[in-house]
Parts: structure tokens; sequence; C-alpha cells
């Protein structure tokens, strides 16, 4: 039986999907049609591929098509794999729960402000460089590499696997609670196998299809990234994103039409590149099974236990040390080469760059929040419409949620956000800050609902039912009893959502129109000149937002606990 109240939580699953199902169809509509020629608003009414073969001729186009597959699929394959190889030969041991501790710090780091610092950290006149210079290398110049920005992407690639590696291992820790690790591993040693072998045959092929969205999700992203590619990645010619974004921003609106028809050509690379991958699983069983059968004890990863030790504290290093060389760079008033640490140091760039800066962080910082709240409302009451379905026995909507919720994720964001643009152009809607906070919330959701739906669907309902029978309303043990047991996955959810729109770039960019700034755009803008003082403030500005939300999370619900108890004493 139906209590009060909860009949109407499918309002949620249903709206969420419509929202994104609607968005995103409109998005390629405005995408498609302007790649067909067909774009009244500047005088293009007649239907032709001429816009494909402009395209297709773009000087440069091929190199671009070459850094995108190049630096995507390497390293969309490589962070999968060492994934998984690092899951296989860590779960359970010291390593393992270190990464549990500072996951959270990690994925926090804008992927912008990790660019700068990786940036600064591997330059030929970087922090690597300086620290066996001149002893080692005999430099007392800069050499002439080219490391950042190189012709191949290879800087960029590298990248992508340090910052993609975090959340496909946050997602993983999330899917593990549905396997029996314990007992798998328990039989698998009672019949003479190891644990890397246990992990290869029998938990990473059971494990691999609750990862499977999330692996596309990574595939897209590296296929389609735009900051970082802008901070790292090679610039005559760009990647294939970059370059897409480039057209859109220019001030010919012709190159709109060629930038629609890039989008849709991005659009169709990751579509094959996900269906090479869902190809591949389908046959990975046939092609694999002799190796799972082969009854085998020993696994060959045990060889490469000191590698892959070594390469997970190597992610752990680089991201640790690009944070600390911006805050010294944020502090440098003359560091020559080859020192190994500036000889003045001064505050002048901090005191500049705080209030320079004032505006794009308030700005990042409402955005942020309000996309955050609404985030959280509609991921609560998606998960409390499973949580009810599940007990009444009706109809789950949500279920279907996670198709919808990862199309953001899946589809490239510069395909459908130009799609969007156009029309917000057409309609006289772009450049509000309503409508750039709602596409934030396309791709806060997803993160959120990731984030809190274990821990929410593993609550007790028994507590809630029990205060339903002495006689309280849904609503009051809803928000009096449930909500605040789960406080502390509830704020770390939404410390997830506003990191990931202080990182969004491409809908602030194109649905803004340029009217606003938030501190990502800064980053990436101020990246394009020489000071590295500056873009190091901007940088570790744009990074401890996130942090300080995080620290929120961390310290709140402690205080209010010692309070609560506090009042009961």
């Amino acid at each position: 039986m139906q209590i009060p109240g909860q009949e109407k939580s499918f309002i949620f699953p249903v709206f969420v999907m419509g929202l994104f199902c609607v968005t995103i169809l409109a998005g390629l509509v405005g995408t498609i049609l302007p790649s067909l020629n067909f774009l009244p608003v500047i005088g293009h009414t007649k239907v032709s591929l001429s816009v494909w073969r402009d395209f297709f001729s773009y000087p440069g186009i091929q190199a671009s098509f070459f850094v995108t597959i190049f630096s995507g699929i390497t390293a969309s394959f490589g962070v999968v794999s060492f994934a998984f190889f690092f899951i296989s030969v860590s779960y359970g041991n010291t390593l393992w729960k270190f990464f549990e501790k500072i996951l959270s710090p990690v994925l926090s780091i804008p992927h912008a402000a990790f660019a700068v610092g990786f940036g600064f950290l591997i330059a030929p006149s970087g922090w690597l460089i300086r620290m066996v210079s001149p002893s080692l290398t005999g430099f007392t110049t800069p050499p002439d590499w080219m490391i950042l920005n190189d012709p191949a992407g290879i800087s960029l690639t590298i990248a992508l696997m340090i910052k993609e590696f975090p959340f496909l291992i946050m997602v993983t820790m999330g899917a593990l609670g549905q396997l029996d690790i314990k007992e798998t591993l328990l039989v698998g040693r009672a019949l003479g196998y190891t644990k890397e072998q246990i992990w290869l045959k029998i938990l990473i092929p059971r494990l691999y299809p609750h990862l499977r969205l999330s692996i596309f999700a990574v595939i897209a992203y590296s296929l389609c990234v735009v900051d970082i590619a802008i901070l790292l990645g090679p610039s005559a010619p760009p990647s294939l994103a970059v370059l897409i974004l480039k057209w859109f921003n220019d001030p010919d609106v012709g190159f709109k039409l060629l930038a629609a028809a890039g989008a849709l050509f991005l659009f169709f690379i990751v579509l094959l590149s996900i269906l090479c991958v869902y190809l591949i699983e389908g046959s990975a069983g046939f092609f694999l099974r002799p190796f799972i059968i082969n009854g085998k004890r020993s696994s060959f990863l045990a060889w490469f236990k000191p590698v892959i030790f070594f390469m997970g504290m190597c992610i752990i290093h680089f991201t640790f040390i690009s944070s600390v060389i911006l805050v010294i760079w944020s502090l440098t008033w003359q560091w020559r080469f080859p020192d190994f640490l500036p000889a003045t140091w001064t505050l002048n760039f901090w005191a500049k760059g705080m209030v320079a800066s004032f505006d794009p962080v308030m700005t990042t910082v409402f955005t942020g929040v309000a996309a955050a709240l609404l985030g959280l409302l509609l991921t609560i009451g998606c998960l409390e419409h499973d949580v009810n379905s599940r007990k009444n026995k009706t109809k789950n909507h949500t279920r279907y949620l996670q198709y919808f919720l990862y199309l953001p994720l899946l589809v490239p964001q510069i395909t459908f956000m130009a799609g969007i643009q156009l029309l917000l152009v057409i309609m006289k809607m772009d450049g509000y800050w309503i409508t750039l906070m709602l596409s934030h919330l396309l791709f806060v959701l997803p993160y959120m609902f990731i984030a809190l739906s274990a821990t929410y669907l593993a609550f007790d309902g028994r507590v809630t039912d029990q205060a339903i029978l002495l006689g309280r309303s849904y609503t009051r043990v809803l928000f009096r009893i449930k909500l605040p047991m789960l406080l502390k996955p509830i704020l770390f959810s939404f410390a997830i959502g506003f990191s990931v729109s202080v990182a969004q770039y491409i809908p602030t960019m194109l649905v803004g129109a340029g009217r606003f700034s938030t501190i990502t755009t800064e980053v990436v803008n101020i990246a394009s000149g020489s000071d590295r003082r500056i873009m190091a403030v901007y940088a570790l500005i744009q990074q401890c937002l996130p942090m300080a939300m995080y620290a929120m999370a961390i310290i709140l619900p402690k205080i209010l606990y010692y309070n609560r108890k506090g009042m009961q004493v």
C-alpha cells in the first residue's frame, strides 16, 4: 500500500528523462540543419552538402583528425586497461585504501587547473628538468624540445590518462558493492588461484557490465576534450574539438556552418568508437575463453606488480606536484632557469588576481551552487521514487533513468551544445544566466546521481517505516529523519556537482554568449599569455573552489553531530 506523498514521486524521473531527451535532440537538430547549409538567420536556406565539402577540404583537417583519434583512443584504452590491472593487484591493500581516502580531493581538481600545473611540470623549462639540471643534463638554458603542444598530442594523451583514472576508480568503487568480492576471492584462493588471476578470470568480466557506460563516457570525453586540449594539445592545427570551437567563435558567421559539420563529424567519430568497443565486447568472450578455462593458477600480472604500483604512485604524485608547482609560481617574483626554487618571492600577483577574478569567481559560485542544488533536488526525487517503487512493487521509472543521464556524457559536448546555442540565438534566449545554469545542470546531474545512488539505495528503510507507523507523515519522516541521516553522502554529492559545474568550459563559452566569464574560462583564456605567475594564481583559485566545498562536506556533518550531542547532554 502506498503511503500518501509517495505516489507523485514519479514526476522526478519523468521530468529528468524528458529534459535530457528533449535537450539533446534539440541540440542535435540545431547542429544537423546548419551542417546541411540550412541556417535562415544568416541567409542560408538551400539544403546542400557544400558545407561538408568545405569541411573535408579545410587546410590541416587531416592532422586535426589524427591528433583527435590518437589522443582520444590511446588515452581511453590506456586508462581502462591500467584501471583493471590496478584493481587486480591492489584491491584491499594499503595503496587501495590510500586511494579511497584521497579520491575526493583528487577528483575535485578541475581539468584546466591540472593542465596548467602539469604543463608547468613537464615543459622544457619546467620543474622536472630543473630537478636534474645542470648537474645531470648540463642544461643552463631550457632545451629546445617540443614537449608541450607537441604535434602528435602525446602530452595531451598522458594528461587525459592521469585525469580520467581517478574518475574510473570512483565509478569502480561504487560498482564493487554489487559483487561478492570476499566470497569469490576466498573460493578462488581455496582452489589455488592467485588474487590477480581471480580478478582477471572472474571478477573483471562481472565488473565490466557495471562500468560499460562509464567507459563509453571516458571515450567520448577523451575524443572531445577542449580545455585540456587548448592548454596541452597542438595548436597548428589543433585537435578537432578545439578547431570546431574556434569556428563557432569566429566573427565570420559563415564559419558556424563549418563548425556544425565538424561537430556532427566528431559525433560520428564517437559513435563509431563506441560501436567498435561494443563489437569487441561481443568477440572478447570467444577469444578470452581459452584463457579463462585453461586452469592456470598464476598470473602474468605478478611480474608487473612493481610497475603497476609505480604507475599508480606516479599518478598521485603528478597530480599532487602539479598543485605544488602552481603554488610556487603564484608566489614567484623572479625564477631563472635552472634554479630549483625562485630567487625572490612576492604576493603581488595574488593581490592583483583576487581583485581581477572577483566577478568570474562570483559567477562561478552562484552558477555552481544553483546547479548543484537543483541537481540535488532532482537526484533525491529520482532515488526516492526508486525506493518507493521497489517497496510498493509499482512501475519504476528510475531504472531507465541512467540511459538518459549518460546522454550528455556520451554525446560530445560541442555537438549538442553548439546546436542548443544556435536555437537559443534564434529564440533570443542566449546569454541569460538561467540558460547558463541549466546547461551546467545537464552535466552536474549525472555525476551527482552516480555519487549518491549507491548509498541512498542502501539505506535501511525499516527506520522510516517505523517512524511512519508511529503516525508521522511521509514528508516529515523524509526531511526530519532520512535526509539528516544521509547528510554526509548528500553533501559529498553536492560537492561533486559543484566541482563539475566549476569545470564546465564549452557550455559557458557557447550558451553564455560571451556575457558571462567563469574562473574556468578565465584560466583557459589567460593560458594563451606568457606570464606563468598570473596563470598559476587563476588556476589555484579555480582549484580552491571545489576543495572548499569538499571541506564543507566533511566538516559540516561533524559540527552538526557535536551540536546535537551537546544538546542531548
